[in-house]
């Protein structure tokens, strides 16, 4: 796998500002952080074989059930963009490549050499750090978890954090989330150390894994300033802690009052760019800022803890969909980097509007008995109800006047935790 990682002393980031990286080290071993399944994970046989020949053209294949390229239906793709521009799909072996498995190893080639390019530009880490295409950020915290953490474990999170993952990955799997307390500006440090020392008093095994969405924040739409991730990364780093980077709306970030949008310029550096330990695991979506329906993503993240969700991704799904990937790239690719700037500004303007709205309305109707802060990244408008005590007690007049909400209960780990450890 092709090394993504700079130099510790880089220059500078995309916006031109210098690197600030974590001045003491501590280097991961992540032999000591896998679960069982993630030391016995292995590449499935017969892929290694598949992949391992995808590129030789002298070869004879008798060794997988792959069907010839002659069979496919489909001979040439034309794609209409909403700016006019048409992306005209019609060489053979890309066509084919489309409709054929995954065959590589790390993903569609030319993507994931876009995705590599793309990683080093916005944060230029530090380490070995590799790059491997993923079926979007849900799969992949998945096949993360399952190859860290073993049923019983505690994993450290935002005291709220994704729904998702406490409905689809946290309770499913047996794992116990320990809230951290957050605000405004994100994960608060000290609370990140009190949480540690308390479970460290209390004789049972050391948290290791710390789950959090650092920008943009579901479901709070915070934004982790880059003071806080120094200190973050810090404590983690002395504690011996994987970070798991979950940041699909990096992109979305926007200021409500005047300037123009941030395109990728001035979007902050993330935990990937201080990571001189190769201890984060960034997860990166094309969901937020293109199109979800793709089902497409990547991941960064030291060698080894690459090389195991790429064995788990390849045992689960046989790799990403390769017709999306060659879509991506290729829609990618028409648009250049120019293009996409444009693309990613739009819908940070678009973002900013809706926010402002949102805002303007809640200052209107909201201001006695709710607070709030306002959004600087993502979808999510956090609200604090004044008078009352739990949110399901209006939950089911909100349904009735046709006001779609999401209770604080589907996120707060710390009432997960109680529940769990009671049952």
């Amino acid at each position: 796998m092709v090394q993504v990682g700079g130099s510790a002393d880089a220059a500078s980031l995309d916006s031109g500002r210098p690197v600030k990286r974590a001045k003491h080290t501590h280097a991961i071993n992540f032999a000591k952080h896998f679960s069982e399944e993630g030391r016995l994970r292995q590449y499935p046989s017969l892929r290694k074989i598949i992949c391992q020949f995808t590129d030789s053209v002298d070869a004879v294949p008798m060794h997988g059930g792959l069907p010839p390229s002659d069979s496919f239906p489909i001979s040439s793709l034309l794609l209409r963009l909403k700016d006019g521009q048409a992306v005209d799909l019609t060489n053979e072996q890309k066509v084919a490549s489309a409709q054929q498995y995954c065959t590589t190893v790390q993903g569609y080639p030319a993507l994931h050499s876009w995705c590599e390019t793309h990683t080093k530009t916005m944060h230029n880490p530090p380490g070995r750090q590799e790059v491997l295409i993923t079926n979007g950020s849900n799969h992949a915290l998945e096949m993360v978890c399952e190859l860290l953490l073993e049923r019983g474990d505690y994993v450290l999170a935002e005291e709220y954090t994704y729904p998702s993952v406490i409905e689809s990955v946290i309770i499913p799997k047996g794992y116990k989330p320990l809230g951290v307390k957050l605000d405004q500006n994100g994960i608060r440090p000290e609370s990140l150390l009190e949480v540690i020392k308390e479970h460290k008093e209390s004789g049972r095994r050391p948290p290791h894994v710390f789950y959090t969405v650092p920008t943009g924040q579901n479901p709070t739409g915070t934004v982790t300033t880059l003071e806080r991730k120094q200190r973050i990364y810090e404590i983690c780093s002395e504690n011996d802690i994987v970070i798991i980077e979950d940041d699909p709306y990096y992109y979305l970030q926007y200021s409500l009052g005047p300037g123009e949008a941030f395109g990728f310029e001035g979007l902050g550096q993330t935990y990937l760019s201080l990571d001189v330990d190769e201890r984060v695991v960034r997860l990166d979506s094309f969901s937020k800022f293109l199109a979800p329906g793709m089902r497409l993503g990547w991941v960064t993240a030291h060698p080894d803890m690459l090389q195991k969700i790429c064995f788990a991704l390849h045992a689960s799904t046989m790799g990403p969909c390769s017709f999306t990937q060659v879509v991506m790239y290729e829609l990618l690719d028409a648009w250049g980097r120019e293009s996409l700037i444009s693309h990613v500004k739009k819908m940070q303007t678009d973002y900013k509007n809706r926010a402002a709205i949102v805002q303007e309305a809640a200052e209107k109707q909201l201001a006695k008995y709710a607070e709030w802060h306002a959004p600087r990244a993502g979808m999510f408008l956090w609200l604090k109800l004044k008078h009352v005590e739990d949110s399901m007690d209006i939950f089911e007049e909100l349904k009735e006047a046709k006001v779609v909400v999401v209770p604080g209960k589907a996120s707060d780990t710390v009432l997960l935790l109680l529940w769990l450890t009671s049952a």
